[in-house]
């Protein structure tokens, strides 16, 4: 699904920040107490924490996200709170669309540094985590604690807040900040700085492939899961130019309340997704990764507190805290925000957590949930997850393998069906499998090994055939369930082919070995 205005958006890319005070001040002190060298090394390894940061917060949003049952309702039933689920869902999903694209980003500029990208097993060992080299006191939560780790949770007031800890913005003038950072715009403006010595030159971006980093066709701003509709509409309303039927009922059609939470324009440079050979598209890649992510205005300097410069896309850490506005908790909150960007009045009709479970559009979710915390039989059904989850990394991980003129298919065949066609369907599964306690089952995000990564097809196969046989052995002992195993059974053979009679006439996922043979 496309944006109706991307033509028009795509003409008004972002401006380019200038180096504030703060980065200036720390460029000339590099200039003169590193060498070109350190300065290299630096500049990669922070790049990498980068991506690690990006990668640690993909998880969170996407637990969150299943927690959100969006289609309990027809359209044409949608009442307020069913609303306030498809927009939260839509919004969370949209953040996290933008968190892959910015560790695509920062994958290509370290590429472009003759660097690879480290991705699989990257993300943290378990949750409640830190980011990476994240200040461990941040600014105080609802209930007046410091705490930075963030948790796997379901939909809630809390879980926002830890979103905005994430999302936080930088202010005017911040230092610039390699470790122990407070903001992730503090961590990226070292980089920048790091980029701007007169150490480094345009070939210094120019040691890997362009034509193997991730293009900029991979990337699509919104999807099925972004989308979300304002209000009530007809579901069954053929698509114009097509004449209303009589028995439309009055309500609009799906296209007239369609919400895209991500616009086209939300970037520094040519597009979202860039390649780079130089200083300036590694500046730009930055940009639109702190642009799109906190947002926050410099003044005279950078860029809008919606981000872009047509004011169509507000910034992940505004998104968040509009849709924590609409909780009824927010008006006597004693979390702390910033001064800027302007703390938004509370957002009607208010909801609080116990009518959005009455309502039945939260799942149970357990928090934090590992495989060990689960019922042995369900084991392997949850390690499934953790391997589909790693293969996806080394599927992203062995882009910049792939001969340039096959990159559009792998990424096709490769990405999009692991996270769309397999572990999509996967989760939503799993969250239909009871535990005790009124809970069910969640995703989980664990460093499972898969091997070397020219064997890791083979491992993602090992754990698919357990989940395989632990999902029919469940399914021939509980007969109300069985459906349910059996959707388990199926999503695990289809993304490894076996056995073949479970998934008939369908592809297994791509076997990334022959691009890590040597």
């Amino acid at each position: 699904m496309s944006n109706p205005n991307a033509a028009a958006e795509a003409l008004l890319p972002d401006p380019v920040t200038r180096l504030t005070p703060a980065e200036k001040a720390l460029v000339a002190k590099l200039d003169v107490t590193k060498t070109r060298e350190e300065v290299i090394e630096e500049l990669r390894n922070l790049l990498q924490v980068a991506i690690e940061v990006e990668l640690a917060t993909i998880p969170i949003y996407l637990f969150t996200y299943y927690s959100i049952l969006r289609d309990n309702e027809s359209g044409e039933a949608i009442g307020p709170l069913q609303a306030f689920a498809n927009k939260a869902g839509g919004m969370i999903m949209s953040v996290a669309v933008e968190e892959m694209l910015h560790m695509s980003l920062s994958a290509n500029v370290k590429h472009a540094m003759g660097c690879a990208p480290q991705i699989y097993r990257r993300a943290p060992a378990s949750y409640p985590a830190s980011l990476p080299h994240h200040n461990p006191v941040g600014p105080k939560g609802p209930h007046g604690q410091t705490a930075d780790t963030i948790p796997l949770a379901r939909l809630s007031f809390d879980q926002l807040w830890h979103f905005l800890q994430i999302e936080y913005p930088e202010q005017w003038d911040a230092p610039p900040q390699e470790d122990n950072w407070d903001t992730i715009g503090q961590l990226y403006s070292y980089a920048r700085c790091l980029a701007s010595t007169k150490f480094l030159s345009d070939a210094d971006f120019q040691r890997g492939p362009e034509a193997n980093a991730i293009q900029p066709y991979n990337y699509s701003p919104n999807n099925v899961d972004t989308v979300y509709p304002s209000g009530q509409f007809d579901p069954w309303k053929p698509a114009p130019p097509s004449p209303r039927p009589s028995w439309t009922g009055g309500y609009p059609g799906a296209a007239a309340v369609a919400q895209y939470p991500n616009s086209a324009d939300s970037h520094a440079g040519k597009a979202e997704l860039i390649t780079v050979q130089s200083i300036a598209d590694a500046a730009l890649a930055i940009d639109t990764i702190c642009d799109q992510g906190e947002g926050f205005p410099v003044t005279g300097i950078g860029p809008s507190a919606t981000d872009d410069r047509s004011k169509r896309e507000d910034s992940h850490y505004y998104k968040f805290l509009k849709l924590q506005a609409q909780f009824a908790e927010y008006p006597g909150t004693a979390e702390t925000l910033p001064d800027q960007p302007p703390r938004p009045a509370p957002q009607l009709p208010a909801v609080t957590q116990q009518m959005l479970e009455e309502a039945g559009l939260i799942v149970k979710f357990p928090d934090n949930p590992v495989s060990a915390s689960y019922p042995a039989e369900l084991r392997p059904i949850a390690d499934f997850c953790s391997a589909c989850f790693q293969y996806m990394l080394i599927l992203s991980e062995t882009v910049f393998r792939v001969p340039p003129q096959e990159q559009k298919l792998f990424f096709n065949e490769g990405l999009h069906r692991s996270m769309i066609w397999v572990l999509d369907k996967y989760i939503r599964t799993m969250r239909e499998i009871p535990l005790d306690g009124g809970y069910f089952m969640a995703p989980v995000f664990e460093n499972v090994d898969l091997g070397d990564r020219k064997d890791s097809f083979d491992g993602l196969t090992k754990y698919g055939l357990a989940a395989v046989e632990a999902a029919q052995q469940l399914a021939s002992k509980n007969k109300d369930l069985a459906s349910v195993y059996n959707n388990i059974a199926y999503y695990a053979a289809l993304a490894t082919g076996h056995p073949g009679d479970l998934a008939p006439g369908k592809r297994p996922l791509v076997d990334v070995r022959p691009y890590w043979s040597e």
